[in-house]
C-alpha cells in the first residue's frame, strides 16, 4: 500500500489476505480455480495518491477506480480459465508458487518476486557523463576562484590563512 494510506502511521504498509480455501469450485456464483500452493502478490505503492478533501494533515485514500481494480486483479486470480503461473503485470501484481517462495527464503516482500522495470535504460550514459563532468569543471573552477577570492581577503586585513 502506499504511504500515508493510515491514519495511525505514514510508511508504507504490507496488507495481507489470509484464505486457507484454495480448492476452487463455485462460491457465489463463481468458478474457482484451485490456487493451493499459490500467493498473490499485489504492490500498490506506485499508484497515484488521492489526498482527502478537507484534512489538514496529508492523508491518501484510493478512488473507486482504484479499489475496484485491485479487486478485479483479486477475482481474475481466483478464477478458472487463469494461469497463476503466468498471472502477472510488471510493477503491480504475480502469482508466486510455494517453490519459488522457498528458493527465496520464504520472504513476503512482494518486490522479491514482482518485476520492476527498469526505465534508466534509455540514458545514454557516456553522453550524460560527459555533460555531468563539463558541468562540475565549471563548479570545480567557480569554488577555485572563491577560494582565492577569500584567501585575498583575509590577507587584506592582514590576515592570511595557512596551511591550504
Amino acid at each position: 500500500m502506499p504511504r500515508e494510506l493510515f491514519i495511525t502511521t505514514d510508511i508504507s504498509v504490507t496488507l495481507w489476505v489470509l484464505n486457507q480455501n484454495k480448492k476452487g469450485g463455485d462460491y457465489h456464483g463463481r468458478k474457482l480455480r484451485n490456487r493451493a500452493y499459490e500467493i498473490l502478490f499485489i504492490d500498490l505503492r506506485q499508484w497515484r495518491e488521492h489526498p482527502v478533501k478537507g484534512e489538514n494533515k496529508k492523508k491518501v485514500c484510493f478512488i473507486t477506480e482504484q479499489i475496484e481494480k485491485a479487486a478485479d486483479i483479486y477475482h481474475t486470480w481466483q478464477s478458472q480459465g487463469t494461469d497463476g503461473a503466468k498471472y502477472e503485470e510488471p510493477e503491480l501484481y504475480r502469482s508466486v508458487r510455494i517453490a519459488e517462495m522457498a528458493n527465496k527464503g520464504w520472504t513476503l516482500t512482494p518486490s522479491k518476486y514482482i518485476e520492476f522495470i527498469d526505465h534508466d535504460l534509455d540514458i545514454d550514459y557516456d553522453k550524460e557523463m560527459l555533460r555531468i563532468q563539463k558541468e562540475m569543471k565549471e563548479v570545480m573552477k567557480r569554488e577555485k576562484k572563491s577560494q582565492q577570492m577569500l584567501e585575498e581577503a583575509f590577507r587584506g586585513i592582514g590576515y592570511g590563512i595557512d596551511g591550504i
